[in-house]
């Protein structure tokens, strides 16, 4: 009797992103490994240190590039936003130890006046981003968060322009927030 097997655990694209950037800036003894066990649905990575033996969880949420409005560009400068809209189950109940928020940024490089897409993340342990939660956001229709983080690569300024007030992710914002994962696992 033969027994079919179908493909159930793969990379989506935002994870294999991810991986690639996160092997490029965590330390060499930090692997990354895609769990293959189907009931942790809320697990996309998992950060090892081979020599420790300390493990991280992680939850990508990638974004498509969106371009800005001129009132965008005039009120928040260079950059682009990333829009992300989940069920606050997704981060209340979360088992994963970081969520990293991929923003696929616009960038213009003035000398040749071409722009590219340039992925930037925000890397939050997930205990964070639930007090910045309960803090900033409002659950809104149908019990879901609505996240607009905006990216300013010049700056190196990242925030939430979703609610009335700005709040500031800096300390996420790519290598700082690779940083605390580092920390973490060494």
């Amino acid at each position: 009797m033969g027994i079919a097997y179908k493909n159930f655990w793969s990379l989506n694209t935002d994870e294999a992103v991810v991986t690639g950037i996160l092997r490029n800036h965590n330390h060499r003894n930090v692997e990354v490994l895609m769990p293959i066990n189907a009931q942790m649905k809320d697990v996309d990575l998992v950060l090892m240190n081979v020599l420790n033996k300390k493990a991280i969880t992680v939850q990508v949420k990638g974004s498509r590039a969106y371009e800005p409005s001129k009132s965008e560009v005039k009120r928040y400068g260079d950059g682009s936003a990333g829009w992300f809209y989940f069920g606050k189950e997704v981060i209340l109940e979360s088992s994963a130890d970081y969520f990293i928020f991929l923003i696929y940024v616009l960038e213009t490089d003035f000398k040749t006046g071409r722009r590219t897409i340039v992925p930037h993340t925000l890397t939050i342990p997930t205990k964070k981003l639930q007090v910045l939660c309960n803090k900033h956001k409002k659950i809104g229709v149908r019990d879901r968060y609505n996240f607009y983080f905006w990216v300013n690569p010049i700056k190196k300024e990242a925030f939430d322009f979703r609610d009335k007030s700005l709040y500031y992710v800096n300390e996420y914002l790519d290598n700082k927030g690779f940083d605390l994962l580092n920390k973490d696992l060494l």
